[in-house]
C-alpha cells in the first residue's frame, strides 16, 4: 500500500498543474478546476485497475473531461438565478490597470470567437493552445490519429483567423 501511495503522489505532484490548467480550458472557473482536479485523482485512486499502461497525463485529461461533462449535464437541469451575484459577470474595478482591461477584453473576444467553431474543433484549440498537449496527447484524448488532431487544429486556426479579421 506504501508503494502505492509513493507513486500517486509522485504522479499528483507531476500532473497537477497541467492538469488544472486543462480543466480551467474546459470550465474557466478556478474553485471548480481545483474540485475537478480532486475528483479526477480520486477517480483515478479508486480506478486504477483500469489504467492498462499509456500516456497518464492523457488518462487523467480523459477522466477529467468525462467528470466535466457530467457537471455540465448536471448543472442544466438546475434553474439558476439571474439575481446570484457569482453569475459569471466580472464588473471591473476602478483601480483595474487599462491594459489588463484590454487584455481582458481580447480574450473574451477570441473565446467568443471560439463559440463559432464546430465542439470538436473547439475542444482541439483548447487542448493545444491552453492545455499545452501534443498532438499525438489530443488524438488520443479524442480517439483519434495524431495526424488527425495536426490537421485540424492548423484548419481550425485558420478558420478562427478569418472569422476575427471578418469582424475588425
Amino acid at each position: 500500500m506504501s508503494d502505492t501511495v509513493n507513486d500517486m503522489d509522485a504522479v499528483f505532484r507531476k500532473y497537477a498543474l497541467p492538469l488544472k490548467k486543462y480543466v480551467m480550458t474546459l470550465c474557466h472557473d478556478e474553485d471548480l478546476a481545483d474540485d475537478m482536479v480532486a475528483d479526477t485523482f480520486y477517480k483515478a485512486i479508486t480506478h486504477v485497475d483500469s489504467f492498462h499502461g499509456g500516456n497518464m497525463y492523457t488518462w487523467l485529461c480523459t477522466i477529467a473531461k468525462n467528470l466535466f461533462f457530467n457537471h455540465v449535464r448536471k448543472k442544466e437541469t438546475q434553474n439558476l438565478s439571474l439575481d446570484d451575484e457569482d453569475n459569471g459577470i466580472d464588473v471591473a474595478s476602478e483601480d483595474r490597470p487599462l491594459e489588463d482591461l484590454l487584455r481582458k477584453e481580447q480574450k473574451m473576444e477570441l473565446f467568443s470567437k471560439m463559440q463559432t467553431l464546430d465542439p470538436v474543433e473547439r475542444e482541439v484549440m483548447y487542448l493545444r493552445s491552453f492545455a499545452d498537449l501534443s498532438f499525438k496527447e489530443i488524438g488520443q484524448v479524442l480517439g483519434k490519429t495524431e495526424n488527425w488532431a495536426r490537421v485540424t487544429f492548423f484548419r481550425t486556426k485558420a478558420k478562427l483567423r478569418k472569422v476575427m479579421e471578418r469582424l475588425d
